[in-house]
């Protein structure tokens, strides 16, 4: 599981769908572009529910990782959000697939 920070909220799901939306957010950064997508993700009350994100160069998101709930099954949300970054266009290119993201290491990662 991993949190989605953005400037209206913060937002816990899958790994794979948080995958995708970075994915989907470099993809509309390189085409200039904005969009709206519908995510799942599991509430304060550990309710499954869904949000609408507002994506573009001017919305930065951040992902951290989150504890694990069981029985979230994000697959299909994240397939569906991956579809539609590949249909951008053709100059919009995917580095990776949902759950494929390069490692990432903080500053101090690397001093220690």
């Amino acid at each position: 599981m991993k949190t989605l920070i953005t400037q209206v909220g913060t937002y816990v799901t899958g790994d794979a769908v948080a995958d995708a939306v970075v994915q989907h957010w470099l993809a509309l950064t390189e085409e200039r572009r904005g969009d709206v997508v519908e995510i799942p993700f599991v509430g304060p009350d550990g309710r499954r529910s869904r949000v609408r994100l507002a994506m573009g160069a001017a919305l930065p998101i951040a992902v951290v990782d989150a504890e694990t709930v069981d029985g979230f099954d994000d697959e299909a949300a994240a397939h569906a959000l991956l579809n539609r970054t590949h249909s951008l266009s053709p100059s919009a290119s995917v580095g990776f697939d949902a759950g494929d993201l390069p490692d990432v290491h903080s500053e101090y990662d690397l001093l220690t």
